[in-house]
């Protein structure tokens, strides 16, 4: 009977290391899914961002009062229209809590000869700044309007090069992005554009930063276009760095 008993524990404690092993599995191929658009040195994660910091990314309105906010899904950049003017502006916010400082980087394809360029947004409830964008927040049905304040933001290339006139991605960053693999088309290969100085945030407790990303089309859209891929990540930062 002493043996039974044995086998018997022996045979649970294998289970249960086996479920532990299909866990862990389980969690590494949710980790290759969002690896992708990952740089080691850099960025790990894209939005919306989760850090051990509470650090994150949202499309427009953030309530810190109310802890009320617009989830990432709702920052669409579908619908560029080839007809209009030469650029479309989308509003995104960086929030957290106990971050005193941090970067954002934009990566992206080259597919259509786009420029992002990145200002800060001042919010508003009435719409009183010619431009501005408008957002309605889903959970509320209320309009916020948003316009640029000062000028663009201060960044650099990580990977670009000019080629035929216009921006293209060089191969410093292909193995953090696909690894091994080497059947990339040159315009799959993502630029990767990062803040010059670190954005500020809040030490000591929670804070909302809104920004503009302006998308200029360059004359080139077209109504039968390739797409592109736009990734905004952002990153905590300790402020000698």
């Amino acid at each position: 009977m002493k043996k039974t008993s044995m086998t018997k524990a022996n045979r649970m404690a294998f289970l249960l290391r086996l479920a532990v092993v299909v866990l862990v599995v389980l969690s590494s191929l949710g980790v290759v899914t969002y690896a992708w658009y990952t740089v080691r040195a850099g960025l790990t994660n894209y939005a919306p961002v989760f850090s051990p910091e509470a650090l994150y990314i949202g499309a427009a309105h953030r309530d810190l009062d109310s802890d009320t906010f617009e989830d990432a899904r709702y920052l669409y950049f579908s619908g560029m229209d080839a007809e209009g003017a030469d650029y479309v502006d989308k509003v995104f916010c960086v929030y957290g809590k106990g971050i005193g400082a941090y970067k954002i980087q934009l990566a992206y394809t080259t597919n259509n000869p786009f420029t992002y360029v990145l200002y800060h947004a001042n919010e508003s409830e009435t719409n009183d700044s010619p431009g501005a964008v408008e957002h309605i927040v889903h959970h509320e049905a209320k309009a916020y309007y948003y316009s640029a304040s000062g000028e663009a933001i201060a960044g650099s290339f990580l990977n670009r090069t000019i080629e035929g006139g216009v921006g293209i991605a060089t191969d410093a960053k292909h193995e953090e992005t696909y690894g091994s693999y080497d059947e990339v088309q040159k315009n799959a290969e993502p630029i990767y554009w990062q803040t010059s100085s670190s954005e500020t945030g809040n030490s000591r407790g929670g804070f909302v930063n809104y920004y503009l990303l302006r998308i200029y089309k360059n004359g080139k859209a077209t109504n039968d276009r390739e797409t592109d891929v736009l990734c905004i990540a952002a990153k905590a930062i300790t402020l000698h760095e």
